[in-house]
This record gives structure tokens, C-alpha cells and sequence, in this order.
């Protein structure tokens, strides 16, 4: 087997066989572990700086714009000596454009093969580095000659990579907060309106979607210039993919009560609520998910699980004062959850094991355009100027 950097590396001009494969595109495509084609002392190597190439002294544009674009990802990462951009082995292609994008800064390609106690089995780590000085170096540099970094390239590299497509609308991740609301008002100046949403991966970042499913096609042809000449980032979004229903079920435990209810239900009382979350879409090529299960949860946990978890319905939302039934619920949990799940095609939830409610709603458009469900809005109307109101007042 060939000499490998840091726990075994194959370079670009290296490769497994005449099928132009690397070692773990080959033991996938085989079916086998890498545990029986990676021999133990290619394990844990150490990678030397002096094997890698110095950077340009002026890096050109497309250069600094990709860099920006998965800076903008939080695609890069130090580790000891290096910068780190990792990739995914479905995806090698776009990794390797990236290395030729990114050549001016002296990174080079490394496959690279550790095993894993918690795991039990050697792991395959894809990966573009370059020494760190490399780019701390180009930090320094007072005056540039070339001009700033394309914006359209930029952002083309950073929906090429995170950027996620659900139900004809855009999610776009971003590392800072900061850099998201820049983006924003660019394309707020383009025409193109994206909305914030509060349901970020991590604190100090921002998820940011097209408002609008127009939104969405503009942005995404003014990117396809750039998205085209990038390995498969638009069939990431086109493609024709199967076409799946997810579920993520959660449970809260609530009190509520039903007012001018004729039996047992007016009085105070409490259960568990089981609440599945069924959201349709095609599954994304480069994932193999319709959509992550982690957001799933965080969305609903958040929108839905920590309002009313140990709080009474009624007092929890005032759409809810009046009736709470599961009925109602549905409905207001719709309302909060749409926006941040455009797939989403079912609510289903059980206040008991033998009584449960099924509700689909309308979608992100249609809600855009009428807004709340009036039977949640009642007592915030102008009741009280009731013409009805005013004679009794009369008597």
C-alpha cells in the first residue's frame, strides 16, 4: 500500500486501482470493512508541513471568495498545525473542486484513516489541509492588488455545501449571525428576501430561509452560474429523488381545562400528550434524508415542547384560554411550526391512548397569504363593539 500522511493519506495522484477509487469509495463499493484493507502501521501518522506547498503571494478572486464561502459555512477548522476543510465521501468531487479553487492557499488532498475505540472499526476521514500559516500569512498582507471577493461565488459555495431545500423554499445555516444578517441585506438589495429563523444549531449562529417560494428561483438562478460548474451542488436541488413522509414523536406533560364544557372536562386536569410530527418531502441525494432529525426535534422542542411542558394550555398561549382541546392544539401547533417546516403534512396527537386528533393544514404559501385560522383569533377581535353589547349596556 502506498505512503500515506497522518494516519493515512492518499493523495490526488494516488489512487486504489484502474476504477480511479479511493480506498473507502472501494470498500464501499465492495461491501467490506476498511478494517481488512488498511494495514495497522498506516494508522495514526503524523502529516509534516514540510509536504505541503507555500501559498500564493496574492490570492486571486475565486480563491478568496470560496474561502469565504465556507468560512461563512463553518466548514473550516484548525487542528494543531492546519487548517482543516472536511468533506464527505459522497461528495469527493466537490471536495476536489474545492482543492483546485483553493490551490493559492497550498492546500492539498488527504484521505485519511483512523480507528476508533467508540466505534470499533477504522473510520475514513475526508479532508482538504493546508498549514495554518498559510492563511494567517495572507491575513497579514496590508495591500491586495486583486479585487474583493466575488459575493455570488461565496454564496454559491456556501449553498453548495449547507444549504438544505424543503418544500420549494431555501435553509441556509450560518456559522455567525453576523455574517448572515450581511448576506441578508444583500439580497434584500437584489430583490431577494429571506427571513431569520429562530432555530440555529448552535449558539451565535443564524438560520436564515427564502421568504417566499419566488424567493427561492430567483436566488437560485442568479447562483446557477456558479452551482453548474460545481459536482452535483445543482442536483442537489433538482434532482428527482423519492418521495418520503418522516415522523418525530415527542411527548409534553400539560394540565388544561375546556370551558363550558358540560361534564368532567371543565374541571383542572393533567395527562401526557404524545404528538407525531409527519413532514413529506424528496430525499436529498447528497444526504439520503428528506430532512434531519435532529432540526425535527429541535423545532418542535422548542416552538412547541417547552411552551407547554408542565404548563397549563390555557394560560400557556392566548389562543388557547378559551378551548384547548386537541383539536385547537393541532391548529395552533400547525401555525407555529409551518414556518420552520414547509413539508410538514400531519399532526397527529394523543391526549390519551384512545383519544387523538389528525390534522393537516395549510401550507407555508397559503398560511403567508391568510394568515392565523380565525377559530384561533376569536377573543382578539373587536367583540366587544358588538351592536348587541350596546343595547344590553342600554338596559
Amino acid at each position: 500500500m502506498q505512503d500515506m500522511g497522518e494516519v493515512r493519506s492518499v493523495g490526488l495522484e494516488q489512487w486504489l486501482d484502474a476504477e480511479g477509487l479511493t480506498l473507502q469509495e472501494y470498500a464501499i463499493r465492495h461491501h467490506v470493512p476498511l478494517d481488512l484493507l488498511v494495514e495497522r502501521n498506516d494508522l495514526n501518522r503524523p502529516d509534516r508541513i514540510s509536504d505541503y506547498p507555500p501559498p500564493s503571494h496574492y490570492p486571486g478572486e475565486r480563491a478568496r471568495a470560496v474561502l469565504r464561502g465556507l468560512g461563512w459555512a463553518g466548514l473550516l477548522r484548525e487542528e494543531g498545525d492546519f487548517s482543516v476543510l472536511p468533506g464527505e465521501v459522497r461528495r469527493l468531487d466537490l471536495l476536489f473542486w474545492n482543492l483546485d479553487a483553493l490551490s493559492d492557499y497550498g492546500f492539498r488532498f488527504r484521505q485519511e484513516y483512523r480507528y476508533s475505540d467508540r466505534s470499533h472499526r477504522v473510520v475514513a476521514h475526508n479532508r482538504l489541509k493546508a498549514p495554518k500559516s498559510n492563511l494567517s500569512l495572507l491575513d497579514a498582507v496590508p495591500h491586495c492588488p486583486v479585487p474583493p471577493p466575488d459575493f455570488w461565488l461565496a454564496l454559491a459555495t456556501f449553498v453548495a455545501h449547507v444549504a438544505e431545500w424543503h418544500a420549494g423554499y431555501l435553509f441556509m445555516p450560518f456559522q455567525q449571525a453576523s455574517q448572515a444578517h450581511w448576506v441578508a441585506v444583500e439580497l434584500e438589495r437584489q430583490g431577494i428576501t429571506v427571513i431569520e429563523l429562530d432555530a440555529a444549531d448552535q449558539p451565535g449562529g443564524a438560520l436564515l430561509r427564502t421568504h417566499a417560494l419566488a424567493d427561492t428561483q430567483c436566488l437560485l438562478d442568479r447562483l446557477r452560474p456558479h452551482l453548474s460548474a460545481m459536482p452535483g451542488a445543482l442536483e442537489r436541488f433538482e434532482q428527482e429523488t423519492p418521495t418520503l413522509t418522516v415522523c418525530k414523536n415527542l411527548v409534553f406533560d400539560s394540565a388544561h381545562f375546556i370551558t363550558d364544557h358540560p361534564a368532567k372536562c371543565s374541571n383542572l386536569h393533567g395527562g401526557r400528550y404524545a404528538l407525531n410530527v409527519k413532514v413529506r418531502g424528496r430525499m436529498d441525494p447528497v444526504t439520503g434524508c428528506v430532512i434531519d432529525y435532529g432540526y425535527l426535534k429541535r423545532v418542535v422542542g422548542r416552538r412547541v415542547i417547552e411552551r407547554f411542558d408542565h404548563a397549563t394550555l390555557n394560560y400557556a398561549a392566548s389562543e388557547l384560554a378559551w378551548r384547548s382541546s386537541t383539536e385547537m392544539l393541532c391548529v395552533f401547533i400547525w401555525e407555529q411550526l409551518i414556518d420552520y417546516l414547509p413539508g410538514l403534512v400531519e399532526l397527529e396527537l394523543h391526549e390519551t391512548t384512545q383519544s387523538w386528533c389528525n390534522y393537516s393544514g395549510p401550507s407555508l404559501a397559503d398560511f403567508q397569504r391568510d394568515g392565523s385560522d380565525p377559530v384561533l383569533t376569536h377573543f382578539q377581535r373587536q367583540i366587544g363593539a358588538s351592536s348587541w353589547r350596546a343595547s344590553v349596556a342600554a338596559i
